[in-house]
């Protein structure tokens, strides 16, 4: 397989991280009463963090898989000793963490292809039927979520 440059990598991140923003922030707002203008920082935060563990991953040789990277970069931030730590963890709390999770799982979904480009090659109706598994995954698995809540108490 041959591998992207950074610039086609980091162009499908940014897309990928478009999506999962504006599926998070919706879900922040409308299934966990956020706030949407105190939503989009910590989205902000989250995909930059993503970014930066990405971008470290590209560059980086060996099997260590991209979410240590992102892993390691978010812990260290929000350590004690981070000037940025309490900037950090006030607006990550401003994100429900089943927000961020449901949209992600969505996304898993397509990712199958691995490619954006060759998922809208299949065409207007195979991306419409996509959009909508995507979108019943996504109210489902909030759906269950919701409930398994209130059964467990969470």
């Amino acid at each position: 397989m041959e591998r992207k440059s950074l610039r086609e990598e980091f162009i499908d991140w940014c897309m990928t991280f478009v999506i999962v923003a504006i599926l998070s922030v919706a879900c922040n707002v409308v299934g966990y009463g956020g706030v949407l203008l105190e939503s989009l920082p910590g989205m902000l935060i989250f995909a930059a963090i993503s970014l930066a563990g990405l971008t470290i991953k590209h560059f980086v040789p060996g099997d260590l898989p991209a979410v240590a990277y992102i892993a390691l970069i978010g812990m260290v931030l929000a350590m004690p000793f981070s000037p940025v730590s309490g900037f950090i963890i006030y607006w990550a709390n401003k994100v429900n963490l089943m927000a961020v999770v449901t949209p992600i799982l969505a996304y898993a979904g397509v990712i199958v292809g691995r490619d954006w480009r060759e998922f809208v090659k299949i065409g207007w109706k195979g991306v419409f039927v996509s959009l909508l598994v995507i979108f019943g995954t996504f109210f489902v698995s909030g759906g269950m979520a919701e409930v398994l809540g209130n059964v467990f108490g969470m």
